[in-house]
């Protein structure tokens, strides 16, 4: 008799069944395994219950964990296919648990080995780019967290289990944490921080050391190599250069080309509706079977001009404003801003930007913000925008009401999440399309995020498995 376990595996990365195929040769047992587009086919023989549990102590001591692993379906079969060995290239991933094992053991040959090169899942020696990162025990503004102790994980953050178990993966990504340590707080002077195990040789060796002079973490500045974001059970990557899926050209416009990269992950062969929530850039898209293409396209936001606008419309709040927050509006006035460091300066936060929104909404714990404006408006040319104007002057009557930064930001998310929502059933109405896609770098706030899943459940939202959500 015969197993086949047909393993979901959301990627055309072919690394973690050639580390099924190693664990096969290595145990000599009689076993063979397949990758086709969305799953991988492991063949077992169960003659030989000596090299089955041989097999099976090695998948659990030496098989790692990806982000991109589905459901697992067992079944018995009578008879083994004909399949040929697997083989694969070399990818960019983080040295396997063999090849830590073999990094930390004074009895081993690669004993504290920079330049070992993990080919525990291909025949072929991966090249792999040396890092040049900088790790250092002292925080900079900007900088992420290097956990050089795993075993105090639990003590420093608050991480859900599959949150830990994609920090620890063979992919090693960047996440968001929520920071439990007072010392980390006082430290960094932050509540969220982003966090990576180690990634290379280099971030290994190094950790196993600082661990071994008492230091539970290190601080750097990190790429956007492999972002991601853990929402419920949903794992979505918001930006990478690595491991992610290439995108085919297929548009010209960047945005439309991802769309259409997407679309044809998730198997639409129908139309589809797409958004794009970039912190400086929203659009929504539609692919049927005439074109595809952005139908509603925000204008680009100019904070000086939605200022001057302000004075000029709403004169009453910008003059209460300027009275209850003196040289708040000035700062915005003298400076060419994004959206969201507009936000930031009206909000009075101490760091500036997208993220630092982000940081203050977290701290909302409750459930049902404020309804923000946000509204479209028809432009001289009778064309529709979105009306900046009175979506930054909904946030400053808030803020003379005594709201909450915390819960200002929260409805701030929320309320765009709610607008993305209205305008996808607008356009589900208009074009009788049922397929959903989302995208953008805002979907690497989990309020956002969580808001689309909620509220927009019923709709089946699609989230890209294998292709980043945004460049």
């Amino acid at each position: 008799m015969y197993t086949k376990q047909t393993i979901t595996y959301k990627s055309d990365n072919r690394y973690f069944a050639g580390f099924l195929q190693k664990i096969i040769n290595n145990t000599d047992i009689d076993a063979k395994v397949s990758q086709t587009k969305g799953k991988i086919e492991l063949y077992i023989s169960t003659k030989d219950d000596k090299k089955v549990e041989l097999f099976n102590n090695q998948l659990e001591k030496y098989l790692p964990y990806s982000i991109f692993l589905g459901d697992i379906k067992n079944e018995q079969i009578d008879k083994m296919p004909n399949i040929e060995k697997f083989k694969t290239s070399g990818y960019e991933i983080s040295p396997c648990l063999e090849c830590l094992e073999q990094l930390s053991d004074p009895a081993s040959v690669h004993y504290l080995d920079e330049s070992l090169i993990c080919d525990h899942y291909t025949d072929e020696k991966p090249t792999i780019k040396s890092s040049n990162t900088t790790f250092s025990p002292h925080f900079s503004q900007n900088d992420s967290m290097l956990i050089t102790n795993v075993d105090k994980l639990d003590d420093m953050f608050e991480l859900t289990a599959l949150e830990k178990r994609v920090l620890y993966s063979i992919e090693k990504p960047t996440i968001k944490a929520t920071i439990k340590d007072e010392t980390i707080k006082n430290l960094t002077n932050k509540k969220f921080i982003y966090i990576k195990a180690p990634f290379d040789n280099r971030s290994y060796l190094i950790s196993l050391n600082a661990k071994e002079s008492g230091i539970d973490y290190l601080f750097f500045d990190h790429e956007n190599d492999l972002n991601m974001i853990v929402v419920k059970e949903n794992i979505s990557i918001i930006k990478a250069s690595r491991v992610a899926q290439k995108l085919q050209l297929i548009d010209k416009n960047s945005i439309v080309n991802r769309f259409l990269n997407i679309k044809n992950e998730a198997n639409y062969s129908s139309g589809a509706i797409g958004i794009y929530f970039n912190q400086n850039k929203i659009a929504f898209l539609v692919s049927n079977e005439l074109d595809s293409k952005i139908v509603i396209d925000f204008q680009l936001f100019d904070s000086i001009d939605c200022l001057n606008n302000l004075y000029k419309n709403r004169p009453k709040i910008c003059k209460s404003f300027e009275q209850s927050f003196p040289n708040i509006l000035t700062k915005i006035k003298n400076n060419k801003l994004t959206l969201f460091e507009t936000i930031s300066y009206i909000l009075g936060l101490e760091d500036i930007g997208f993220e630092a929104v982000c940081d203050k909404s977290y701290e909302f714990r409750g459930n049902g913000g404020l309804k923000i404006d946000t509204n479209f408006i028809k432009n001289e040319d009778k064309t529709q925008v979105f009306d900046f104007e009175a979506f930054l002057g909904s946030i400053m009557s808030f803020k003379l009401a005594s709201v909450d930064r915390h819960f200002l930001a929260y409805s701030i998310f929320e309320s765009l999440a709610d607008m993305a929502i209205m305008t996808m059933n607008q356009l589900k109405l208009k074009f009788k399309i049922n397929n959903f896609i989302m995208m953008g770098d805002m979907f690497g706030n989990s309020v956002f995020y969580s808001r689309i899943l909620s509220k927009f459940q019923l709709s089946n939202p699609y989230f890209a498995k294998s292709i980043a959500l945004d460049k």
